[in-house]
């Protein structure tokens, strides 16, 4: 799949590591940050593009569940408010637009989606690194 994750727009270098939140510990905390999806490749769109985010390494995620962590996804260049922000549930992936057309790959836009990491109180200050953005799509070939 020729869509990849960029940090910043209009910029050829993309990242695949997973993503990394800071986290300052006993009072509990949230790390926000924008992210970048962009087409690569001229000759393909995409279609039923859905974002997710992945655990590998921890057990605890679930910020309605027992212990507070949690994840929100959101669509749009603006930073998004705390009324938007309640408004998404945590752990649900997101749907973005489609990716160019049967005519026309786009490779020209960078698709912004915010993330948002809530830690709890009483955790210790911290990196977390095992978690990963997951990006599915349905795959075309422009013109078919």
């Amino acid at each position: 799949m020729a869509l990849a994750f960029y940090q910043e727009k209009n910029t050829s270098s993309a990242f695949s590591d997973p993503l990394r939140s800071f986290h300052h510990g006993p009072m509990g905390s949230v790390h926000e940050e924008i992210v970048y999806i962009h087409n690569t490749d001229s000759s393909k769109y995409y279609s039923n593009v859905l974002l997710t985010f992945e655990v590998t390494d921890y057990d605890d995620w679930g910020e309605l569940g027992a212990t507070g962590w949690g994840v929100k996804l959101m669509y749009g260049e603006r930073r998004p408010t705390e009324a938007e922000w309640n408004l998404v549930r945590s752990g649900e992936g997101i749907q973005l637009p489609d990716i160019g057309e049967s005519w026309s790959a786009d490779t020209g836009t960078y698709h912004p989606v915010w993330i948002r990491i809530v830690s709890p109180a009483n955790e210790v200050a911290q990196i977390r690194s095992g978690q990963q953005l997951k990006l599915t799509a349905l795959e075309h070939p422009v013109g078919a």
